[in-house]
């Protein structure tokens, strides 16, 4: 077997070869790489990569760079492949895939000039926003689905009285199996009281995090009855679908029917004042926000936190997986907004994210179509400049300060000191890891396949095979801490997903077929497939082995290497041991160390026949080592293979006398 270094070195001269043989007659065609790392230091830039460059070459190279504009000539150079920029400061960039639902402030821009063109007043908005609540239905699929629902009672915990509301469990069934699980926060004084939902974000821990808990708890106390749930794929729902379910477009449809679900059930309860129902959600939670208000008009006020913006549809398929944002030939978050009006709506933005333009942006095009109405006052905003992308407490803040005007909350109980943090296992309806869910209930996203296109779930049923292996591993080590053992299986996961993305997005029929020059023989498929694999970036190694290191033992270090090679490790210095019986310390040490250098190579390569071929490059070195010890590495396999064959037929032999 040819050395890996060497083998990438000769694929080296092979790609250029074939990339030569593409500059034909008038295309000046250059490497991508080779292009960018010219722009880096024609207009002393940084560039960040966050795409693969790797055998792409670029037709008409260097008449696509501006002398005079690092941006256009990033934008030409990179838009062939389907590639953009993002500024991060005045001399960094960094380079990505193209994002469908990310754009600029400058595109926002253009689009609501766009959309104000539309409708000059309110009976002109009125057609605008019956065709968009009509058509964002249909582009997120959601009445068929709908129609499929089970109507029947939560299953509901018990009480838990804190000082000045109380906190009950719910399980709400909506297709046959599924449950979205959440909580539901109720002010411990009679009467009627006005709703909150609140769909959750994103932010870490879900909705069991502290700063969640404080929200539901002081809203409560205040006077409002506060619920809020599980992402699709998130807490208690991953025991259902699994984690890898959530970045899927069914997560989308999911999640809006969740939400429109549990506000069918609340606005059955008596202690519900059903004119004030209110929606409330920051990050992913805030584009839910948005999308529930566009898909029903029961809602009276409503509050996106961090989220809304005219330029950005949400980063995740759970946010951005259906097409809504093409409905009546295109819209946009602020738009679904703006469809809110005349009701009271307040959006909390930040300076450090996406909502830095809703002070100049958003917010004057929303107050213009409030105008409409004569309502521009009932749209508000709470910009914060110098805060970044969180729900901290300016935020919740501003959330208080509007519900307690809009709905007539008791601003005197605004008090986070009096909220009781639970930890989450209190919070769960179906226990720990599922277990008091009920027999009848779904664990495998597999069985929502029927609602679904299943063609479009194949690459989702792959990341939820990866992201269970990635949890078997972890838990082989029986972690104490739960929150170690979630960043160790993420870690694990994204590894193990970026290796098999790189695998198929780079089989061996990249690698030019040809002569070795190293032996004079034709590259094997297996040969080539390793050449393309050894070109993923070393950042995706590095970021799994210094995860590993950071959080686990170097004992347990090495049992996940083991899991990823199926204990090679062991085997083959057992069968080291049986060949040499008599190794010394010091060459048992020697070999061992090269069988670790071979395993955490080999954790990089997707088949086990690649993985096999690394250990075999290692084995190789190995054996070169004893014949250099003086040892005679092929005698001694000899005398090992000689002694196996006598000892079968002797067994053999004895099994026929008797």
């Amino acid at each position: 077997m040819i050395p890996m270094k060497k083998l990438v070195m000769a694929a080296m001269l092979l790609s250029s070869a074939g990339a030569n043989a593409q500059t034909y007659e008038n295309q000046f065609a250059r490497p991508l790489h080779d292009v960018l790392a010219d722009i880096q230091t024609r207009f002393n830039v940084r560039l960040k990569y966050d795409i693969d460059t790797v055998g792409k070459v670029l037709p008409y190279a260097d008449f696509r760079i501006r002398p005079y504009s690092v941006e256009e000539s990033l934008t030409n150079v990179l838009a062939p492949f389907d590639y953009k920029f993002v500024k991060q400061d005045a001399q960094t960039y960094k380079l990505k895939v193209y994002e469908y639902a990310r754009r600029t402030d400058a595109d926002g821009e253009k689009m609501l000039a766009h959309l104000q063109a539309l409708y000059a007043d309110k009976a002109s908005w009125e057609q605008r926003k019956a065709c968009l609540r009509a058509e964002v239905r249909s582009k997120l699929g959601l009445d068929s689905l709908m129609a499929k629902r089970v109507i029947s009672k939560p299953i509901l915990s018990k009480i838990r009285k804190f000082d000045g509301y109380t906190v009950q469990n719910f399980a709400l069934e909506t297709l046959p199996g599924l449950y979205v699980c959440g909580s539901i926060y109720t002010p411990r004084t009679s009467g009627k009281h006005a709703l909150i939902v609140c769909p959750n974000g994103h932010f870490g821990g879900g909705r069991y995090r502290e700063d969640q808990q404080q929200r539901m708890g002081t809203l409560a106390r205040m006077g409002a009855v506060c619920v809020d749930y599980d992402l699709f794929g998130w807490g208690e729902s991953a025991l259902q679908v699994g984690g890898a379910a959530h970045r899927s477009s069914a997560a989308h449809i999911i999640q809006a029917m969740n939400g429109l679900s549990i506000l069918d059930y609340m606005l059955t309860r008596k202690d519900i004042d059903k004119t004030r129902v209110g929606v409330n959600g920051g990050s992913g939670g805030g584009t839910q926000t948005v999308l529930l208000t566009a898909l029903d008009e029961r809602f009276t006020a409503a509050a996106p936190v961090v989220s809304l913006a005219s330029h950005f549809d949400g980063g995740c398929p759970c946010e951005s997986g259906m097409p809504v944002s093409l409905a009546c030939g295109g819209t946009n978050n602020a738009e679904l907004a703006a469809m809110f009006a005349p009701r009271p709506l307040l959006v909390v933005s930040d300076g450090k994210d996406w909502t830095a333009s809703v002070p100049t942006l958003e917010l004057p095009y929303l107050q213009k179509v409030y105008g409409f109405y004569g309502a521009a006052d009932k749209v508000t905003n709470v910009h914060l400049p110098q805060e970044g992308h969180d729900f901290g407490i300016n935020k919740r803040t501003a959330v208080y300060d509007f519900f307690a005007s809009v709905f007539s909350l008791d601003k005197s109980k605004f008090d986070e000191k009096k909220v009781t943090i639970e930890p989450q296992e209190v919070m769960f309806s179906f226990g720990n890891k599922g277990e008091l869910m009920p027999a009848t209930a779904i664990r495998s996203f597999d069985a929502l396949a029927v609602y679904f296109d299943k063609g479009r779930f194949a690459q989702l049923q792959s990341d939820l095979s990866l992201e269970k292996k990635a949890a078997e591993w972890v838990a082989s080590l029986q972690l104490k801490d739960q929150k170690t053992a979630g960043y160790v299986t993420t870690l694990i996961y994204n590894h193990l997903r970026a290796v098999r993305d790189w695998h198929n997005d780079h089989p061996f029929t990249t690698i030019p077929e040809g002569i070795n020059p190293l032996t004079g023989s034709p590259l094997s498929e297996l040969e080539r497939s390793l050449i393309a694999d050894s070109a993923m970036p070393k950042e995706v190694h590095t970021k799994l082995m210094n995860g590993l290191r950071k959080s686990l033992t170097e004992e347990q270090v090495e049992a996940i290497l083991d899991k990823y090679t199926v204990g090679k490790v062991a085997f083959t210095m057992n069968g080291y041991k049986s060949i040499v019986p008599d190794l010394t310390e010091k060459e048992e040490a020697t070999i061992l160390a090269h069988l670790k250098q071979a395993r955490e190579q080999a954790i990089d390569y997707k088949s086990m026949k690649q993985i096999s071929a690394v250990f075999e490059m290692y084995k190789n070195k190995c054996e070169a080592y004893l014949n250099n010890n003086g040892r005679n590495w092929r005698q001694l396999f000899k005398a090992y293979v000689d002694k196996v064959k006598a000892e079968k037929a002797a067994k053999k032999a004895a099994e026929q006398k008797q």
